[in-house]
């Protein structure tokens, strides 16, 4: 289950919002590309706490999900 619990809107693209997104997943699979979630973008800096593992992962400019020690999680 992914939850977006807070946005932070930077611009706008393609029909959707540009958001700087802080989401809670259950699971690093479940972790969205940068355009997974419908009707928003997210942008370098989106925070996702992943429950089942702890981890917390920030989004890079590149649209790939790090953990905080840099590592790449997943690049969807």
């Amino acid at each position: 289950m992914l939850r977006l619990t807070d946005t932070k809107v930077v611009g706008y693209n393609n029909g959707n919002l540009c958001i700087i997104g802080e989401i809670y997943v259950d699971d690093i699979s479940e972790l969205p590309s940068p355009t997974g979630i419908d009707g928003y973008e997210l942008v370098q800096s989106s925070v996702a706490y992943v429950i089942r593992s702890g981890k917390v992962c920030v989004m890079d400019s590149s649209g790939i999900w790090r953990d905080t020690d840099g590592n790449k999680i997943s690049e969807v």
